[in-house]
């Protein structure tokens, strides 16, 4: 399993276009000190700590990773928003809450990852009649005509899944799409630049005695790989959906 707390070293978020879905979240959701929202995937804790720290709203973060728990934990600490923060380390497919007991819900890059349908299926349990539940996450444009060979990595793996049956698949989890926000480029972008610069520190480690040239090997190649699928297939998109 790839290092992602040292491949994610220089970035808070970990996906394409987080920052700007969490302005999303701010625009439909309108957070307030009355407001209670549900954060599945919640990675370094960044959209948490934004929206908690901008809003005074309280979010419980779910994170199932025991290093991305660790540093939110830190960061929540630091800032001083643990009254304002409750962190669960928990698998998304089973989150510890009750239904319909959050104003709203997001996951930003998560779902597809958490497994798709159980992910939605959770997301819309927790959230109020009425509320949002918001999340991003890749979608293809394009499906290739025949499978992927092994030099695509882990996109050889992945099930193709286009904007619309991802939207289907929230409709199927009792949501109503109202918007579909597809990312532009500079947000792939703004997300390979943090991760180009480990891998550069990983090579001039190494020329220096370290043994980090495979550790940079191993980023470049997956950005490759990305950047690859992303010009011939893939779209990094936010669904608004309201419950």
């Amino acid at each position: 399993m790839p290092d992602y707390a040292r491949i994610y070293a220089r970035q808070e978020y970990l996906t394409p276009g987080a920052a700007r879905t969490v302005g999303i979240i701010a625009e439909r959701v309108r957070p307030d000190e009355g407001t209670l929202l549900l954060e599945m995937a919640a990675g370094k804790g960044e959209a948490a700590a934004h929206l908690t720290s901008e809003f005074a709203c309280q979010v419980l973060a779910v994170e199932p990773h025991d290093p991305f728990v660790h540093i939110s934990a830190a960061k929540f600490w630091h800032f001083n928003l643990r009254d304002l923060v409750t962190l669960v380390r928990a698998k998304g497919r089973r989150l510890p809450v009750r239904d319909e007991s959050m104003d709203a819900a997001y996951c930003i890059g998560g779902p597809s990852i958490v497994g798709l349908e159980p992910a939605l299926r959770e997301l819309a349990r927790v959230t109020k009649p009425g509320g949002w539940v918001i999340v991003s996450d890749i979608a293809w444009r394009t499906k290739p005509e025949k499978p992927l060979g092994p030099d695509w990595g882990w996109l050889a793996e992945a099930t193709p899944t286009t904007a619309a049956e991802y939207g289907a698949a929230i409709a199927g989890s009792g949501l109503t799409v109202e918007e579909v926000v597809t990312h532009p480029l500079e947000d792939w972008d703004e997300y390979w630049r943090p991760m180009l610069e480990v891998a550069a520190e990983a090579k001039s480690a190494s020329a220096t005695g370290g043994a980090d040239i495979f550790f940079a090997d191993e980023i470049e190649s997956l950005i490759e790989i990305e950047q690859r699928g992303q010009r011939e297939y893939l779209d990094y998109v936010t669904f608004v959906a309201r419950k």
